[in-house]
């Protein structure tokens, strides 16, 4: 069986389940109670990247697959596209967007091939209007950073930035403090409730000046955080193996005695 033999079989299926005899699941399946689905796929993708390991990440890329195929599905119910249309699309996207390959076949370098991209990209009302929102804050961050950026809005040096962070930190501390004096007089009112939106503003500015810290180390912040979480999530198990007693019934001490004996056992 070839290839293509392969996706038409995959194609024909998912139209069998949801065809009228088909599966009562699939059937009413719609593009937004797919959504979560779709997003809980790519991550499992991205899981499978990040282990290594071709199996697994053979048998997400399918089930990543699957999801497509199924949206391309629904709206070809609808007589709106099909998963022809679909490859199609990305097809005509993918030669228009290297012509130095399909057309002019000129060697250009990795900067001039992305500053390319981006010119022939169809422009929206606003630079970063094509950023989606839906994206996880710290990469859309780094991609609207990296996006100014191209277009000169960039700083002068390092420097600048960490006089940045010092000072939107001082005015996250200002303003949480201001809404913890206002809460403790227990005046929970529209007032209280914007104290309570500042601080949160005053922290994304931190978490922003953060993301282009990294962006201007070549750090990707949303790596780094991962990789913190995982050093977290290792220590943690290892704090629950080295003490026989209920971790609720810890006291602050204790807590501290376990973590510096985690943190030497598993680095």
């Amino acid at each position: 069986m070839n290839n293509h033999q392969n996706f038409t079989d995959l194609v024909n299926t998912i139209a069998t389940l949801r065809a009228p005899n088909g599966c009562p699941w699939d059937r009413k399946q719609t593009h937004e109670t797919l959504k979560r689905y779709l997003v809980e796929e790519t991550y499992e993708v991205l899981e499978a990247i990040r282990q290594a390991d071709s199996e697994k990440l053979k048998e997400e890329l399918g089930d990543l697959l699957l999801q497509i195929v199924l949206h391309a599905q629904i709206a070809k119910d609808n007589n709106l596209f099909s998963i022809e249309d679909v490859a199609n699309s990305i097809n005509e996207k993918m030669i228009e967007r290297h012509p130095h390959v399909f057309k002019d076949q000129k060697a250009i370098s990795v900067t001039e091939v992305l500053a390319q991209w981006e010119d022939l990209k169809p422009k929206s009302t606003s630079i970063l209007g094509d950023i989606p929102y839906d994206l996880p804050a710290l990469l859309q961050a780094l991609k609207i950073s990296e996006k100014a950026c191209s277009f000169g809005f960039e700083w002068e040096a390092e420097s600048h930035i960490w006089q940045q962070l010092t000072e939107e930190i001082s005015e996250f501390k200002d303003a949480i403090t201001k809404y913890r004096i206002q809460k403790s007089a227990n005046l929970d009112t529209e007032s209280t409730q914007q104290l309570f939106k500042n601080a949160e503003l005053e922290l994304g500015d931190i978490l922003f000046t953060m993301v282009n810290l990294a962006r201007f180390n070549k750090i990707d912040p949303e790596e780094a955080l991962h990789l913190t979480i995982k050093k977290f999530k290792v220590r943690f198990a290892q704090m629950e193996k080295l003490t026989p007693k209920n971790l609720k019934e810890l006291t602050v001490q204790e807590w501290n005695v376990l973590w510096l004996k985690a943190k030497a056992s598993v680095g």
